[in-house]
């Protein structure tokens, strides 16, 4: 009887290391990619790191798809050549608007002798600065996976994008009279820099690259 326990606790230890070892994934496929970026004409990009724009693209090309994608070594072939032109790139002059405001909000400001709170109606004047920057650009994009069957795509791409925020500055009075949902308050926020502008521009592009690369690759595991 303690014969047949031990042989059956065995199969059963045996049975469960097969199937832990069946459940892992074997590790994804490298492919080495090439990214070969002309900015022609284009003065507002000369000070824009474009290495650092190729590997952040290529992060976002990396999710979702069932293989690893790379950047190729310069003594590698690569498996998949994308070349992109980026013309026409604008970044138009920001434009910066201020109109002083009266506001006012309702707080609470603590509770009473019976536990119920308190309100108190608060009060300032403020600058409000309202700031917007358009941009736009042209992509033209084409993109070759070597193999068999192997792929070409190309495709143009016209994006604009443009960047607003508004923000309370200057404030005079009871700065709890500023709505946080509202306003940003006591300074403006971050303005994006040229590089953010392009990263926004080009979302619909790397959007539809990387259907493609999961449409060819979908069935490797």
């Amino acid at each position: 009887m303690r014969l047949s326990l031990l042989l059956l606790l065995l199969l059963t230890l045996s049975a469960c290391g097969t199937a832990g070892k069946s459940s892992k994934r074997a590790p994804k496929r490298v492919v080495p990619v090439a990214f070969n970026i002309k900015t022609e004409n284009n003065s507002e990009l000369n000070f824009v790191n474009m290495d650092y724009y190729r590997l952040k693209i290529l992060d976002q090309l990396k999710d979702f798809q069932n293989v690893q994608l790379t950047l190729a070594e310069p003594d590698e072939e690569p498996e998949v050549i994308l070349n992109l032109n980026i013309d026409n790139f604008v970044l138009w002059p920001r434009d910066e608007r201020v109109s002083r405001r009266s506001l006012s909000r309702t707080v609470q400001t603590g509770t009473d002798a019976n536990g119920k709170p308190v309100y108190q109606t608060v009060r300032a004047t403020v600058d409000v600065v309202q700031v917007q920057q358009r941009s736009n650009a042209r992509f033209v994009v084409e993109m070759t996976i070597k193999g068999s069957p192997g792929k070409t795509y190309k495709r143009s791409y016209s994006p604009n994008y443009n960047y607003s925020t508004v923000y309370a500055d200057n404030i005079q009075g009871d700065s709890r009279a500023v709505d946080p949902q509202l306003y940003f308050s006591r300074g403006p926020a971050i303005d994006p820099e040229t590089i953010d502008f392009l990263f926004s521009l080009s979302n619909e592009m790397v959007q539809n690259v990387s259907v493609q690369l999961r449409s060819y690759y979908r069935n490797e595991q």
